[in-house]
């Protein structure tokens, strides 16, 4: 049923459409739409999957939206009934299903080249391969049966067995009551009921791309002019590098989107001179969003614990985002959360990028990553405690056990990697494993892409300068040098570094009393390289960088601003450019602070 509101598509008055949930199709009313159409869907859940192949015009733009943000929820799943249990108390439940029209993509990984999911009241089951693999909290689909098979348990991954110590309150009337975690009633979230599916709803992906608008980035036509506002996405079953969502064409603006579980990524954005605005993208199987196209900008948006299914393959792609072949791209006020991968990764030919105002942290790789591209500004970000998510240093086997360290050369704050032209001033970098920022060129990548010239991929022009680098756990600040071969001594060259401020703790600790041994031994490069004093002396570079306590606000509540009296006010080289901080407060121009903020007024900390 679809209710018409109103009925003029003039621009005064725009054709504005109800939707209903379970009514006539979406995709149907879509396919009707005019510029200056309005459709508005009513709360609820569609299941289908959606084309959008009109387009609007700049006055008129074609709008797609919540009639309440936040409460459309558009999904790839199914509600599935009729499971019985394998064997009495066994706690496995098992129905008919083909899910054979998903293919496997055994070339990313058994698991992570799987596109299964099954939910259980929105909560996800981790996919397993075998029966005896199957604990609380996982599935398993058998293509030669054509069934799955679920055991819900909340706590995925825990091992079987043993007693757990719960808050008794709402069963007992207080005090804390011993389980046993194998006894078929406790099988889901601790009920004293044994778990009955049918007052449960049992979810399953049974359809891969749900939402597109038509179009890609490097070809002529495609939709244009067409605003997506306030809708759920959730749940699809997409092989890996293919995407939840895909966005097409020109001109489009995603605003308060969510995109979530997508069993690789939750959305492709191949639109050029468009808009992603106040948009989160979380717990998505291997990747955020992907990138590509020219003239966009993401701002005010989440990127939160996406690669879910924790592939970690060279070459490959996980963790917030990826953007390849793009130009001209504006990541501002973006915070990316507890990624396993890099946070912000731009990978691969882009140009003219900048990113700023960003706060990376606890991501497995990088906080910020820039590569084998050239042109960018990185500025005004926060990079903190990279390399430690999920507390997880480790790669994993085709059957998910854990085979030993992942990628020891990631887990930096900032890392520009075979990459020209590259301004990095204004960050703050802190408590990341391996360094707070590195200049990393390796010799292999430039055969891996024939066609190129000789001079595409080189660490050339960077500029480091204005950052402040506190307690990085290898090194505060690595750059490779220029090669020892003669044939390849010019492929690093021109990288400069200055008027940064450099932090040790444990140094200043053990030294604190004695200046000249604190400088000297609180390395800016790592242990049999150079301290800062050597660094100067033997290259000539941070001739204006200091080295001492920066004095933030309130470092155990991330508060990275600075005291009135830290060493890094005005400290930093003039920017003209660069007019605030990254909480958006005046810069004084002539006299920048080093890092990321400018410090507070004494009326301000007295506040606190």
């Amino acid at each position: 049923m679809l209710l018409v509101l109103a009925m003029n598509p003039t621009l005064d008055a725009p054709l504005v459409v109800k939707c209903l949930p379970g009514s006539a199709s979406l995709q149907s009313l879509l396919d009707k739409a005019e510029p200056g159409a309005r459709i508005v869907l009513a709360p609820g859940v569609y299941r289908e999957s959606v084309v959008v192949r009109c387009s609007g015009t700049a006055e008129a733009p074609i709008v797609i939206e919540a009639e309440s943000p936040g409460t459309v929820v558009i999904t790839g799943a199914e509600v599935v009934t009729g499971w019985t249990e394998t064997a009495p108390g066994s706690g496995t439940w098992t129905v008919a299903c083909d899910l054979s029209h998903f293919p496997d993509g055994n070339r990313y990984g058994v698991l992570a080249g799987r596109c299964e999911q099954v939910f259980v009241d929105g909560v996800p089951l981790r996919q397993v391969l075998h029966h005896d693999q199957m604990l609380g909290g996982t599935f398993r689909y058998d293509a030669v049966e054509r069934a799955l098979f679920i055991r819900p348990q909340p706590f995925t991954g825990e091992l079987r067995g043993g007693q757990q110590q719960i808050d008794a309150g709402a069963i007992t009337g207080g005090g804390i009551k011993a389980i046993d975690r194998d006894a078929p009633e406790n099988c889901w979230q601790f009920l004293t009921a044994p778990f009955n599916p049918d007052a449960h709803t049992i979810e399953v992906t049974k359809r891969a791309r749900i939402f597109s608008t038509e179009g890609d980035h490097d070809r002529s036509g495609g939709v244009s002019h067409v605003t997506i506002r306030g809708l759920i996405f959730r749940a699809s079953g997409d092989l890996p590098q293919q995407a939840m969502v895909r966005f097409g064409g020109n001109h489009i603006t995603v605003e308060d989107c969510l995109f979530e579980y997508g069993a690789a990524r939750g959305f492709d954005a191949r639109a050029n001179h468009s808009v992603f605005r106040r948009c989160v993208t979380r717990l998505n199987g291997q990747l955020g969003f992907s990138g590509y196209g020219k003239d966009v900008l993401m701002e005010d948006c989440a990127l939160l614990y996406n690669n879910t299914k924790h592939s970690s393959f060279v070459c490959f792609e996980q963790g917030g985002s990826k953007i390849c072949r793009a130009g001209h791209w504006t990541v501002r006020r973006v915070r990316a959360i507890g990624n396993d991968g890099p946070g912000i990764w731009f990978d691969i030919d882009n140009h003219d990028a900048v990113i700023e105002q960003c706060w990376c942290e606890g991501n497995s790789g990088p906080g910020i990553m820039y590569e084998i591209s050239h042109d960018a500004e990185i500025r005004n970000n926060v990079c903190l405690k990279n390399g430690y998510a999920y507390g997880k240093d480790v790669r994993f086997d085709s059957i998910h056990n854990s085979v030993g360290h992942a990628e020891p050369v990631y887990g930096q704050g900032i890392l520009v990697q075979m990459s020209r032209n590259v301004r990095v001033y204004n960050n703050t970098c802190v408590e990341n494993r391996r360094c707070g920022i590195e200049l990393r060129h390796h010799a292999y990548q430039q055969a891996g892409n024939p066609g190129h010239s000789p001079d595409t991929y080189r660490l050339r022009e960077v500029e480091v300068f204005n950052n402040l680098l506190a307690d990085n756990s290898w090194d505060n600040l690595m750059m490779t040098p220029p090669p020892l071969n003669p044939s390849k001594a010019t492929e690093v060259s021109d990288n400069r570094s200055d008027y940064n401020l450099f932090h040790s703790s444990a140094a200043l600790l053990q030294h604190g009393g004695d200046l000249t041994a604190y400088c000297r031994w609180g390395k800016t490069q790592r242990a049999g390289s150079q301290s800062l004093e050597e660094w100067r002396a033997g290259e000539h570079q941070d001739l204006n960088s200091i080295q001492w306590d920066p004095l933030f606000v309130g470092r155990d509540e991330k508060d990275f601003r600075l005291e009135p009296g830290s060493a890094a006010a005005g400290r930093g080289r003039p920017v003209t450019e660069l007019t605030v901080d990254y909480s958006g407060r005046p810069r004084l121009a002539d006299r920048p602070a080093i890092g990321a903020f400018e410090p507070v007024a004494f009326s301000d900390l007295m506040a606190l």
